[in-house]
């Protein structure tokens, strides 16, 4: 489906600000980039900041949207999540875009100042946890987790660690150091199966054989 010119301009003005963060980001420079007219981020949007929430909305709907995919079918479950965390992985990893994600990026740099920002980031991160949340209880029922897991707390700390795969990604560290975090984050999620305490025990039984 072609796009259209104001959603073209749009994605410009999203790839702006992805890269380069909302207070590093100028009105002339969103117009040299863009396409936009300086009176158009005006009159149409009516400041910088409203341009930018349209380009978080944006965002959402665009590249988290195909990022959460695995998660978003109603009986997914945790291979799902597992899934979600390396297409994080894959794409955190992109040599040609070590920027991380628009969402969590505007967590930490924007959201804490501006009200109206803060409410998109939290809606996001409230509906990743819901997501989580459902996988999680749909394995339970399957008896795929662990009866006693805590499926809340599952659920916030694997919104934590989508929080800090981003950051490193951002970060100048080594593609090694977010294949050691990813690793970790899916240890924890194969550590939820009804059988991971069965199977560790087993393998230590076999390793001091």
């Amino acid at each position: 489906m072609r796009r259209s010119r104001s959603e073209a301009k749009l994605d410009r003005t999203m790839d702006v600000f992805w890269e380069r963060g909302y207070y590093d980001t100028s009105v002339a420079a969103l117009v040299r980039r863009t396409g936009l007219h300086r009176a158009a981020v005006y009159g149409e949007f009516g400041s910088k900041r409203r341009l930018f929430e349209a380009s978080l909305r944006r965002y959402r709907g665009k590249v988290t949207a195909e990022l959460l995919e695995p998660l978003a079918q109603s009986d997914a479950a945790l291979a799902d999540i597992e899934r979600f965390v390396r297409s994080i992985h894959d794409a955190a990893t992109r040599p040609e875009k070590r920027v991380g994600c628009l969402m969590v990026n505007t967590a930490s740099e924007v959201s804490p100042r501006v009200p109206s920002v803060a409410r998109i980031v939290s809606t996001f991160l409230d509906d990743l946890r819901r997501l989580f949340r459902r996988a999680c209880i749909n394995s339970r029922t399957r008896g795929q987790v662990r009866a006693d897991v805590d499926v809340d707390q599952v659920g916030d700390y694997l919104v934590g660690s989508v929080l800090g795969l981003w950051t490193l990604a951002r970060s100048p560290a080594p593609p090694r150091v977010i294949a050691h975090y990813v690793e970790g984050v899916l240890e924890f999620v194969d550590g939820l199966r009804s059988n991971a305490r069965r199977f560790r025990q087993g393998r230590s039984r076999g390793d001091n054989d």
